[in-house]
């Protein structure tokens, strides 16, 4: 089962029990105060995560057992504990309370080695967090060639605060594009489960967003070889170069459409800085988010442009791996990608490519291993030799061992699409090292 994102603007349609339509300030006063209450409930799960942590490695260390939650506080999960004690503290519909403590909780696991050895800091959550929603309480509706989200956001005493009916809050949804059309469609016809969703403020818009999640069955694709590997580097020269090994065909996406765009997008924004310092008195006496408005816009258009391109490369990527029946997909980890990466890498968000890549790649039944990227792009794929000075320059490789040349990119894809080569490497370089 496979899990997309559609995201959806919301205007509010709400009415309250004579039928009349609520200001949209007032709901949105509302929606504030969930928010408000979401990050007092998230911060408050932290501090009992934190708590239970120190009490089990306290009891771990004088019994030399691990604590078992159903025998110390009576509940199967301490989720379930957390939310009995903080179910009362807010306005929030209760299948929503449950999801925000629960993500709070699952977030607080992963992250806990880090804390232990100092990594991180203790999650805090700060203003403007979303809204949970489980996927039962999200409705959604076509009527008059409009659609509709029905959210149950609230709990059962709220609305006789608000003089609403019910627990649901409505809102239009804003379709913009015929793909969104689409999912909502299928959404209503069941044909896409709606999964646990995200009800968002975007401050710079003064709107709110509906991450609509939507589960749909894996189209798993037959004949797929679980021993061919597509190997896959990214980097600059090309921003996907990718082959199996031994085989000279490649698929290669050239870097010119990016370069271009993102250089004439970039001037853009340069231009719009500099009037925004040197502007008149009307955009200076609105603030700076007015005076700045143009340069969000640019930003929004710089993140639609790499979301799209991102989409369409992981798609093209994979389908290149069907047609020659790739089981897997091998890449470089790049998740550790920081401040001394490389620009072009960071500006780019690699990273986010891989992550559109790997859940296409389920979705046909593919599997996608990470690999160490150490020396991938050093080593000769052809002899196994590692010299730092083999790479001649960003697009050139020449092996001073065997004289391999090729574009290093390929080649670099050829070392990646191995088996366990980042074990293999570890042992030719250890090996070089001894001799």
């Amino acid at each position: 089962m496979s899990v997309k994102v559609v995201k959806l603007q919301l205007i509010c349609e709400q009415t309250n029990k004579k039928g009349d339509i609520v200001d949209y300030r007032d709901i949105y006063k509302i929606l504030w105060k969930l928010q408000e209450q979401t990050q007092n409930i998230k911060n408050k799960t932290i501090q009992y995560c934190w708590e239970y942590f120190n009490f089990s490695s306290d009891y771990y260390k004088e019994k030399h057992e691990y604590l078992k939650e159903e025998d110390v506080l009576n509940y199967e999960s301490l989720d379930g504990y957390i939310y009995d004690k903080l179910k009362t503290e807010s306005d929030l519909y209760s299948k929503n309370c449950s999801a925000t403590i629960r993500n709070t909780w699952k977030e607080f696991n992963n992250l806990k080695s880090d804390f232990i050895k100092g990594k991180c800091s203790i999650i805090s959550y700060k203003e403007n967090q979303p809204l949970d929603l489980d996927g039962k309480t999200i409705k959604i509706e076509y009527k008059n060639n409009t659609f509709y989200a029905n959210l149950n956001l609230l709990n059962k005493e709220a609305p006789k605060m608000y003089d609403f009916k019910n627990t649901i809050i409505k809102f239009k949804i804003i379709v913009k594009d015929n793909s969104s059309k689409v999912t909502l469609e299928r959404c209503i016809d069941g044909i896409y489960g709606i999964s646990a969703s995200k009800m968002i403020y975007d401050k710079k818009k003064k709107t709110w967003y509906l991450n609509l999640a939507y589960s749909f069955g894996n189209e798993v694709v037959a004949n797929l070889d679980s021993n061919k590997i597509l190997g896959v580097d990214l980097g600059i020269n090309y921003p996907i170069c990718a082959s199996v090994f031994g085989d000279l065909k490649r698929f290669v996406i050239n870097d010119n459409e990016i370069y271009k765009v993102r250089k004439r997008i970039e001037a853009r924004k340069r231009s719009l800085l500099k009037q925004g310092k040197n502007c008149g008195d009307g955009r200076i006496g609105h603030g700076i988010n007015t005076r700045n408005k143009p340069t969000y816009d640019i930003e929004d258009k710089i993140a639609r442009f790499r979301d799209t391109t991102n989409h369409k490369y992981s798609r093209e990527l994979i389908n290149y791996a069907v047609k020659n029946k790739c089981g897997i997909i091998q890449m470089e980890d790049l998740k550790g990608i920081t401040e001394n990466a490389n620009k072009f890498l960071k500006k780019w968000t690699y990273y986010d490519l891989q992550k559109k890549i790997e859940y296409k790649a389920e979705e046909k039944g593919i599997k996608v291993i990470y690999i160490n990227p150490k020396f991938t792009s050093q080593r000769c794929s052809k002899c196994g030799f590692i010299f730092r000075d083999n790479r001649e320059s960003q697009p050139k490789f020449c092996c001073k061992k065997c004289g391999f040349k090729e574009n290093a990119d390929y080649n670099a894809s050829q070392n990646i699409g191995i088996k366990d080569i980042d074990k293999i490497i570890e042992m030719e370089y250890k090996y070089s090292c001894e001799s």
